[in-house]
């Protein structure tokens, strides 16, 4: 089982790049922190923060690079998946298969 640590890792690092995003694009973001500690802002869907696929995408490939793993297509194509909370599992799952793949293959 995942601590909840992990778990908060994952969804400050999907946090932060969603920010990132945001400003990118020109859009008043709130704090990374806050889209981890408010469950209604954990859970927004990033269609109503102003995102569109293409930033979704790129989002998306950007967690890949600084995770090293892939990010599973459902979390782009499900809107309940396609928060911060959802974003954070996917990760935190990349992030352990990887562990688990790696300590295996030792």
């Amino acid at each position: 089982m995942q601590n909840s640590a992990q778990r908060r890792a994952s969804e400050l690092l999907v946090a932060r790049h969603v920010v990132r995003a945001l400003t990118e694009r020109g859009i008043d973001a709130p704090k990374a922190e806050n889209l981890i500690e408010d469950t209604e802002l954990r859970n927004r869907d990033l269609s109503l923060f102003g995102l569109n696929s293409l930033d979704w995408i790129a989002l998306a490939t950007r967690l890949e690079n600084e995770v090293g793993a892939e990010i599973p297509d459902h979390v782009l194509v499900s809107p309940e998946y396609r928060c911060v909370a959802g974003w954070g599992e996917a990760v935190l799952a990349a992030r352990t298969a990887q562990v688990e793949t790696h300590q295996s293959a030792h």
